[in-house]
């Protein structure tokens, strides 16, 4: 008696592992509809932004005072230019009152607000004036990123009203000898150059100054803690803000009808010199504030799309011992059917998504899903199937999709939960196949053998 591998197995097993591949095509499709819908969204951000107002970072103020410098050119000849010293406030107190609101193009929610800002500081004597310095041409800067939904600005120098112009001054902070300010928010990279207005002012040995004035903008507010000594308080009515940059909140108080937060920043903290036209990197030292609606519908639909191949292969894995233990052919088409109902679980997910929570959306794709799969099982593939096997199929389902929603929800611990549930699948495997005979007896005539 000898044995011989079951041929059927083994075809079967090819056939499956063709359908297993086909279901990437769709699977591919699929992904680039989530970038697609994602793109969509972007470009209705960028629509709103455009309109209102976008995101808001500011350095101010700071007084600048322009001096001469000698310049020599190849023949020794030396000519007079004008540069400027830039100092940063000694203190620097900012209150900021921000109300939102939700503007719409389509499907999409755009959160926009209105800051009502005041600015208050001072500075003192100048320790570390230029030699020809021009102390009756000093002025002070205001410097933002963008200046389309500002109002005029109220602005007081030692209680004397100044009026703010563009400033015609290349004056503002540099980034390696360019106007521009790095940072990173949520991933993505920002660059923007700053503008400026600017006010002639009269210059004595403690100066004082006061600014307000209102913004509109979307997306995140960002200071650039220059002073010496930054105290910076924001409330407002958004419920979900996101602190990151350079800082975050000393103190903060978040609540269902908006929230507060305190900053209190020094010099030595931020890394900014008190001479500002000598630093090139005080953009590292912005912190924002941000006002968005969390979109992890297409962020979580890619990621399960990532795991769609081992869950279309877990699940054919599943139908195929269900078919070799319980000797019920299914045929290759009725694989492909019950992967392509798998691959309709993400469109109906991100569809879906769009307009509710992405966790009931999930729920309600799932469990069309599960229900279709499983009445297909018991309907179209093996009709004569018992209530408790019906049951068992379900569950196997139910196991596999919430395995799927465990991971989407889990960053550091994903992969130990995915490598217990990959573990758990496996060994429910091996315990079905325990009894399954991979070996056809034949019987052999030894003397024949050789």
């Amino acid at each position: 008696m000898t044995k011989r591998i079951n041929k059927n197995i083994i075809y079967k097993a090819i056939a499956i592992v063709v359908v297993i591949l086909l279901m990437l095509i769709p699977l591919i499709f699929v992904q680039n509809m989530i970038e697609d819908r994602d793109t969509y969204r972007k470009e209705a951000v960028s629509k709103i932004t455009n309109s209102w107002g976008p995101n808001v970072i500011i350095a101010a103020p700071i007084l600048n005072i322009p001096y001469l410098y000698e310049v020599s050119d190849r023949e020794a000849q030396s000519t007079l230019r004008t540069g400027y010293a830039k100092y940063a406030p000694d203190n620097l107190n900012i209150d900021v009152k921000t109300t939102s609101q939700i503007r719409y193009i389509g499907i999409f929610q755009v959160p926009v607000f209105t800051a009502e800002m005041t600015i208050k500081g001072d500075f003192s004597e100048l320790a570390d004036v230029e030699a020809r310095s021009k102390i009756e041409d000093a002025f002070i800067s205001f410097e933002i990123n963008s200046l389309k939904g500002i109002s005029v600005p109220d602005f007081k120098w030692n209680d004397e009203t100044k009026i703010f112009e563009p400033s015609k001054y290349d004056n503002t902070l540099r980034h390696q000898n360019m106007n521009r300010y790095d940072y990173y928010y949520s991933g993505d990279y920002y660059g923007a150059a700053l503008s400026a207005l600017s006010s002639k002012v009269n210059l004595k040995d403690n100066n004082t100054f006061e600014l307000k004035f209102v913004i509109k903008g979307s997306g995140n507010i960002g200071f650039y803690p220059i002073a010496k000594n930054n105290k910076i308080h924001m409330s407002s009515d958004w419920q979900n803000p996101n602190f990151s940059g350079a800082f975050l909140p000393e103190t903060k108080e978040i609540r269902s009808d908006g929230f507060d937060a305190f900053w209190d920043i020094n010099y030595l903290a931020s890394g900014v010199t008190p001479r500002l036209d000598k630093v090139t990197d005080a953009y590292r030292s912005v912190f924002t504030t941000s006002f968005i609606i969390p979109v992890d519908n297409y962020k979580n639909a890619t990621r399960a799309v990532k795991y769609g191949v081992l869950f279309i292969m877990l699940t054919f894995m599943f139908c195929f011992v269900f078919e070799i233990a319980n000797k019920k052919p299914i045929h290759p088409i009725q694989y492909l059917l019950v992967g392509f109902a798998m691959i309709v679980f993400y469109t109906l997910l991100v569809s879906i998504s769009e307009f509710i929570n992405f966790g009931y959306a999930y729920f309600i794709a799932a469990a069309a899903t599960i229900s279709l799969i499983s009445v297909y099982v018991k309907m179209g593939i093996v009709k004569d199937m018992s209530k408790r096997q019906i049951a068992t199929v379900a569950l196997s389902f139910t196991f596999l999709y919430g395995l799927l929603y465990i991971l989407l929800q889990l960053q550091d611990m994903a992969l130990l939960y995915g490598s217990i549930g990959l573990f758990v699948a496996l060994a429910a495997i091996m315990y079905m196949t325990k009894n399954i005979t991979w070996y056809e007896d034949e019987d052999v005539d030894t003397d024949k053998r050789f």
